[in-house]
């Protein structure tokens, strides 16, 4: 199979020019963690801009600067293998579809799994792919501490636990995205200073009130915005009936569970790209 026979042809994409504010909405109002942008009227690729851009440059509002410039790309006409291969090493979801310069299709780790993992009959067990050390979080944890541990942990999503340990659900940026708003801050800052002694002239003093857009999250805890609905697998559940189960559930994860009802890993859709390439 290619890249065009699993892709989605109907991009929606940011265009440069453009502000952080336009950015996010189009992040929330699809519910997605990165788009592709693209120059004003000419659909050619710039980058992509993520929510942790966003997130991790508060103070700039020019979509041009928030850009991730350094994003591999495929062809239509690339194998979906190829396109595997790519995100395995990179670790990430989505590339970009370019011909000639121009963006005509995005291909992600969903896109694969479900369209094409889904009828491999891939047998390999869940165990052989799974990531058996876990980063957890606790239910009462601030969203606002959860991205920063899901940044620096390098994941999209978390299983919560409660204070007995147990596993009691999943948090990931999709459910921290739509709770997330664009509110408008005020301050006001000095053009020129004075020098000692002119405290007099404060009257006369040139002021500019810098108004900028930042991203606002709400003051609630991880147990507020978790996933509780559940699905799970076992060790021994083959890798395409993993896959068949995510796409059922569209979901990009999904609890290994022990005979006994214990936590014994996680298996991501990406993690299934894996059995597919090797």
């Amino acid at each position: 199979m290619k890249v065009k026979d699993v892709m989605t042809a109907e991009v929606k994409y940011a265009e440069v020019p453009g502000t952080r504010a336009e950015a996010l909405e189009l992040l929330r109002k699809l519910g997605v963690s990165a788009v592709p942008v693209v120059r004003e009227g000419t659909e050619e690729l710039v980058g992509m801009v993520t929510l942790r851009g966003l997130f991790d440059h508060p103070d700039e509002e020019q979509l041009g600067m928030l850009v991730d410039r350094d994003v591999q790309t495929v062809s239509p006409e690339d194998s979906i293998e190829d396109a595997a291969r790519l995100m395995v090493k990179s670790g990430g979801r989505r590339l970009p579809v370019v011909k000639e310069k121009k963006l005509v299709g995005i291909v992600t780790v969903r896109d694969i799994v479900y369209r094409a993992v889904t009828g491999m009959g891939l047998d390999k067990p869940a165990s052989d792919y799974m990531r058996p050390k876990l980063a957890v979080i606790w239910e009462g944890t601030p969203i606002r501490a959860a991205m920063e541990i899901m940044a620096l942990a390098g994941l999209r999503a978390l299983p919560v636990i409660d204070k007995e340990g147990k596993l009691i659900g999943i948090v990931d940026d999709a459910d921290i995205i739509g709770l997330s708003e664009v509110e408008t801050e005020s301050k006001m800052g000095h053009m020129a200073g004075r020098s000692e002694g002119d405290s007099w002239t404060w009257d006369s003093e040139d002021r500019i009130y810098i108004t900028k857009k930042k991203i606002k999250l709400p003051d609630k805890s991880v147990k507020d915005v978790m996933s509780k609905d559940l699905v799970t697998v076992t060790k021994r559940t083959s890798v395409s009936k993993c896959a068949e189960v995510m796409k059922q559930r569209k979901i990009e994860q999904t609890p290994v569970m022990s005979p006994d009802g214990e936590l014994v890993g996680m298996i991501r859709d990406i993690d299934l790209l894996r059995a597919m390439i090797e």
